[in-house]
């Protein structure tokens, strides 16, 4: 397993976290996190970043999504 799959995982599993919970715990969060129904948009926002950041990571690893070769 190659590390972006990983880090692809950790990322998914962290927004699905935050769902199931209803709390959003980001850098600069109050102390609890931010809930779901008292600051929607912190925590919509950023856990949607995230699940995207992950699932793209996933796909990536898979070959699925392919990155421009360095030159």
């Amino acid at each position: 397993m190659s590390i972006v799959m990983l880090l692809g995982l950790a990322s998914i599993c962290w927004a699905s976290y935050s769902l199931i919970t209803g709390k959003g715990y980001y850098k600069g969060c109050p102390p609890g996190g931010y809930d779901r129904y008292e600051d929607p948009f912190s925590f919509w926002a950023p856990t949607i970043m995230i699940f995207g950041i992950g699932i793209f990571a996933v796909l990536i690893s898979l070959g699925l999504i392919h990155l421009h070769p360095r030159s």
